[in-house]
């Protein structure tokens, strides 16, 4: 597993948030969460989500990780707000654990707000969220001194 699919699998098992997305047109039997942009077939209302990693400059086996949520509707702001507001306190101040090596990924919101899209009838709401996450590794080392 990884970072992406950690918090993919968190989003996704959401039940308020799997309640206020389409299907996937990928996979029906999972909310319209991506984790790559999607294609203009896809059912509104859906999320996008973008991740950018980097190291910190506070320690070598630290990572940061800059998550983008795009999220997009056919309608007014208010199912983009309440979408927005389900992933906000899905991840703020939350930790996930990845499973595959067991490091934890800490959640922290920044930001948040409206993007002019140039089609008429669409709202685009973008949420950025700090990951915060160790090297395994040095989390063993660690817990074995």
């Amino acid at each position: 597993m990884s970072v992406i699919t950690a918090i993919y699998n968190h989003l996704i098992a959401d039940e308020r948030l799997d309640s206020l997305v389409a299907r996937s047109s990928l996979n029906p039997s999972r909310p319209a969460i991506y984790d790559e942009w999607a294609t203009n077939e896809t059912t509104f209302p859906y999320v996008c989500l973008s991740f950018s990693f980097g190291n910190s400059d506070v320690h070598f086996a630290k990572h940061e990780t800059l998550l983008n949520i795009d999220i997009f509707t056919e309608t007014n702001s208010i199912l983009a707000e309440d979408i927005k507001e389900a992933c906000i306190f899905s991840l703020d101040r939350q930790t996930i654990v990845d499973e595959s090596d067991g490091a934890f990924i800490r959640c922290y919101y920044n930001r948040d707000g409206q993007i002019t899209e140039p089609t008429d009838g669409i709202t685009h709401w973008n949420i950025e969220i700090s990951l915060y996450h160790w090297r395994n590794k040095f989390i063993e080392h660690l817990e074995n001194a």
